[in-house]
């Protein structure tokens, strides 16, 4: 019995201790749940026994520890390898996420790749150090924030689209959503993916991964059993530009949403998309190029511009008030002071116009309309005397607009361009104002009577005419302010990218105005072109300056249009930065379309180096593409009869290096041998139409192309056969090469419209002339079909033109309308007029709708 109570005497204690221990880790619990939590995008670090690794976290702007929240992780691409851990954020999920960051509901993690030795489309596989360490990151966020296990998202692009196959053949169940993106991966691992949720995309004119690779996991996965979906846009390897919107996030959250795998996207791959790049991360110069970039904006684009300033103009810029008038006058031989007190002003912008008309001098010309100028009260007062007369109202192109016309010199202040002030006219029209007596007069005095009063102040404010005009001047400098800011010129940035040749570590640059002339046929600008370090954590060493490779702004050809002009020869000291760094390297199964596959297989190098017949059939080979001396551009043949040009990339060194493997379980690779090779072949420019409202600029190949080399051992190899056949290592280069280029095109790339306000310019030839390649932009098309079995009659009008028409459109034709600016349309239906806003450059069709056969008008789709 006594053993029982002492038994019973220390369990009682020890319940105490053990209730006080679990009361003190719920409060511990508690408090850390309660700890504010960072938002946004967290840096964070995860250590292991190779050390430490950077990663970011996304959390939502309203996170709450008592809310479980969907996880997404994110692979980034090959461009973004590193130990930085930023730029995994800046191209891809990033940027889309940055935009919604105040309401994105997902959490996100971003790793980073950090060996920059694997294979380009490998590095995130699921067996590889950086995938392993990928789901041990995101172990640990599962652990530290409020997740919902059962909602674990994975995505990745291109590298990281190879890497999302992989991981969710790997691991199936843990995954309830995945999207691939410009990715592919072994056919073999479709039997696990069949049961995973997938939707990928694929950019149908991707020249980095071929959207074959996508399309032939998507049919292996169909065949196990699968439902994959599949979306494949008219765009090129970014396709993370036009298939992160809401669509597609609904459906990370419930795979269920989305029935129609062709689901439309948000976003049109021809208008604003996301920046590639957060404009906010580091940007450390290293190379500045004079002159790389010319822009010519004739007189003829000037107009279509002005005719999109009242739009572009913000709606108060005419609404403002007044400093008090003070004045004096003599009124039957009396001295009086007045002043004008509350004095505020609104009007409309109906109209305006631009033209370079001389040297150094651009006119610009606002016809403004319906100004009110309402004069709160006015006060009179002199020896005796005095009146106060309620609010008079001064109206001023109310019949129709009075033009203010300023003359600007256009020039460059710290890298913008601005517009300094020369002069300013105004007058007002004597039948185009109007003033109206005041409301109420108050008098003391002898003799001031209200009548009076009201008409002097009438009178005198006809009479004032000129200080009126002199009040509306000196609005000028603030509309001149609100002009520079709509001078930029991004468009000018795709066309410099049209020319990257390479896949992957596209360099970071930016364009800054550096000279500006007008002329009597419009205005010239030249660009320099400042390029990003490779890698902005290291020390900034001198940034070295460039000249000459362009166009000096003098000799900027002086068309009517907007024209773009970009040096191709930049190429140069570009793709040295690369070399230098030494990054400028592509494994060869990495190249797209597998025609340099060949020169990585062991049988067929056997061919070349009858020595690797001594390793037998397990011998590994590493074979890479290695710039070795930056790529140069160079005339190339002759003009073809539509006068378009061709130039020559000529690359002057690279090499295949090759390395082996005796067996698999070798850990080091041993230098084996090398080929250098030199590379030529003509480009020829072009614009392509995918679809009625989208251009693309294509770099096609042309000609033969003209590879010479020789291969030779590694130095310190020692072979014991050491015959090489040259000739069948010409052979296979060139087949290699030639299989590459047959493809498809050196580059294509999207040039989107220019808006202007409610308006827009579409680039429509691409020509080269050394030393630049010049895009032309003009008014886009409107276009008008009927699809209907009916004769239509309708009628257009521009923003400043009466009705034009009526225009009879027969049964499967179409009209065709030059126009920088929206139409208004209207047609007559049972007596009733139908009136739209139509778009400029965009395609409307007729159509018959119901039994009833009756005619609605639609905006055809784009594709």
């Amino acid at each position: 019995m006594l053993s029982k109570r002492t038994n019973r005497t220390f369990a009682f204690p020890s319940l105490l201790m053990l209730l006080l221990i679990l009361l003190l880790n719920s409060s511990a619990v508690l408090q850390a749940q309660t700890k504010p939590v960072k938002t946004g995008f967290v840096n964070a670090t995860y250590q292991d026994e190779a050390g430490e690794h950077r990663y970011v976290v996304f959390v939502p702007k309203a996170y709450s520890p008592e809310k479980k929240y969907p996880v997404i992780l994110f692979l980034h691409g090959a461009g973004e390898r590193g130990n930085d851990g930023l730029k995994q954020t800046q191209v891809g999920l990033g940027p889309i996420v940055k935009q919604q960051a105040d309401d994105f509901p997902f959490i996100v993690v971003f790793p980073q790749a950090e060996n920059m030795k694997e294979r380009l489309l490998g590095g995130w596989l699921a067996e590889t150090s950086d995938g392993k360490r990928a789901l041990k990151i995101l172990d640990t966020v599962l652990k530290d924030y409020s997740i919902d296990g059962r909602q674990q998202i994975l995505t990745g692009w291109s590298m990281g689209g190879y890497g999302a196959f992989s991981m969710a053949a790997a691991f199936p169940k843990r995954w309830s959503a995945v999207v691939p993106m410009s990715g592919g991966g072994k056919t073999e691992w479709a039997s696990k993916l069949k049961e995973v949720p997938i939707w990928a995309f694929h950019g149908a004119d991707d020249r980095v991964v071929l959207p074959v690779e996508s399309e032939r996991m998507i049919k292996a996965i169909k065949q196990a059993g699968g439902t994959p979906r599949f979306t494949e846009p008219k765009v090129g390897h970014d396709v993370w530009k036009v298939a992160y919107t809401k669509p597609l996030f609904d459906w990370m959250q419930n795979p269920s949403l989305v029935p129609d795998s062709n689901a439309p996207l948000l976003v049109k791959p021809d208008r604003k998309q996301p920046a590639d790049v957060d404009p906010k991360s580091p940007f450390t110069p290293a190379l500045i190029i004079d002159d790389a970039v010319s822009v010519r904006l004739g007189n003829q684009f000037l107009k279509s511009l002005a005719d999109a300033v009242p739009s572009m103009v913000p709606k108060d810029m005419l609404v403002g008030r007044i400093n008090d008038i003070y004045d004096s006058t003599v009124a039957q031989g009396r001295s009086f002071s007045v002043q004008f007190s509350g004095i505020s002003y609104q009007g409309e912008l109906a109209r305006a116009a631009i033209e370079a008309y001389a040297a150094g001098t651009l006119n610009i010309q606002l016809g403004i309309q319906k100004v009110n100028l309402s004069i709160n009260a006015t006060y009179v007062s002199g020896n005796r005397h005095s009146a106060v007369a309620g609010p008079i109202s001064v109206s001023i192109g109310y019949q129709r607009p009075v033009w203010l016309s300023f003359d600007v010199r256009p020039y460059i202040q710290n890298n913008q361009i601005r517009l300094r002030l020369l002069r300013t006219r105004f007058n007002i029209p004597q039948d185009n104002w109007n003033v109206s007596g005041p409301y109420g007069v108050s008098t003391r005095g002898i003799g001031m009577t209200s009548d009076r009063v009201s008409s002097g102040l009438v009178s005198g404010i006809y009479g004032s005419k000129g200080r009126i005009e002199q009040e509306v001047k000196a609005i000028v400098p603030g509309l001149v302010d609100e002009l520079e800011k709509q001078l930029n010129f991004d468009e000018a940035s795709d066309i410099v990218d049209a020319i990257w040749p390479l896949p992957v570590y596209h360099p970071r640059m930016r364009l800054s105005p550096s000279e500006v002339v007008t002329d009597k046929k419009g205005i010239s600008l030249s660009f320099g072109l400042t390029v990003a370090a490779l890698d902005s954590n290291k020390p900034q060493g001198k940034v070295k300056r460039l000249t000459s490779l362009g166009r000096p702004v003098s000799d900027i050809p002086k068309v009517s249009d907007l024209q773009i002009g970009v040096a191709p020869s930049m190429l140069k000291p570009l793709t040295d930065m690369l070399v230098e760094a030494d990054i400028a390297r592509i494994p060869v199964l990495d190249i797209p379309g597998h025609s340099f596959d060949p020169l990585a297989d062991p049988k067929t190098l056997q061919q070349v180096f009858p020595d690797l017949k001594r390793y037998g059939d397990n011998v590994q080979i590493w074979s890479e593409l290695i710039l070795t001396k930056p790529i140069q551009v160079e005339d190339g043949g002759k003009a073809k009869k539509d006068g378009r040009n061709q130039f020559r990339f000529v690359v002057p060194q690279a090499a295949i290096s090759l390395a082996i493997k005796k067996s698999a379980s070798d850990k080091e690779w041993i230098p084996f041998a090398e080929y250098s090779l030199a590379v030529s072949q003509d480009v020829e420019p072009d614009i392509q139409e995918p679809t009625y409202s989208k251009r693309t600029l294509r770099l096609d190949w042309e000609g033969d192309s003209q590879i010479g080399g020789n291969a030779r051992f590694a130095p310190k190899y020692q072979p014991q056969d050491a015959k090489i056949n040259q000739k069948k290592m010409q052979e296979l280069v060139q087949a290699a090469w030639d299989g590459w280029t047959k493809q498809g095109p050196a580059s294509t790339t999207v040039i989107p419209d220019i808006e202007l306000g409610f308006g827009r310019y579409r680039v429509n030839q691409v020509n080269w002339a050394a030393p630049q390649l010049l895009a032309t932009f003009s008014v886009p098309e409107l276009k008008i079909t009927n699809l209907t079995k009916k004769d239509i009659e309708y009628e257009l009008k521009s923003p400043y033109s009466d009705w034009g028409g009526p225009y009879k459109l027969k049964p499967g034709e179409s009209h065709a309308f030059d126009t920088a600016t929206p139409l208004t349309y209207r047609r007559s239906v049972n007596n009733r007029r139908e009136v739209y806003t139509l778009s400029a450059g965009s395609h409307y069709e007729f159509q018959s709708e119901g039994d009833t056969q009756k005619v609605v008008l639609y905006e055809a789709a784009d594709n």
